[in-house]
């Protein structure tokens, strides 16, 4: 084996002994999905978001639709879209050092996860 091919293999999945090839390419290929599917969704949310229309409390500016009359729950799920975008593009960034490539994808999760919990509560704390 030449030294330029020696170098180049320990970046390959197949040289890894705890992980078989097959699995390793798949599980990579799922979360790169699931990081880009994130990504995607998280700037279409910014973009949309910039198109609701809104009402103004206070100083703060809050839609109309979801969030009528609660700043505090559109701050939270507007900082947890930011959390989940920055850590599904971090992610993205980073393929070759795959610990802080999962920690990443694993932040990106939660942030999203809990978007949705705060859109969740203020769907239902409006209309009750």
């Amino acid at each position: 084996m030449s030294k330029q091919q020696k170098n180049f293999s320990k970046y390959l999945l197949v040289d890894r002994p705890h992980v078989s090839a097959p699995a390793a390419r798949s599980i990579s290929a799922i979360e790169t999905t699931i990081s880009g599917s994130i990504l995607i969704l998280t700037a279409a949310v910014a973009v949309a978001l910039r198109l609701v229309p809104y009402e103004y409390i206070g100083r703060n500016r809050v839609p109309a639709i979801v969030f009528k009359g609660l700043p505090s729950t559109f701050h939270g799920f507007v900082i947890s879209i930011m959390f989940a975008f920055s850590g599904a593009f971090s992610a993205l960034l980073v393929p070759n050092n795959p610990k802080i490539s999962r920690l990443c994808r694993y932040f990106s999760t939660v942030s999203m996860a809990s978007a949705v919990a705060f859109l969740i509560s203020a769907t239902f704390s409006r209309t009750s």
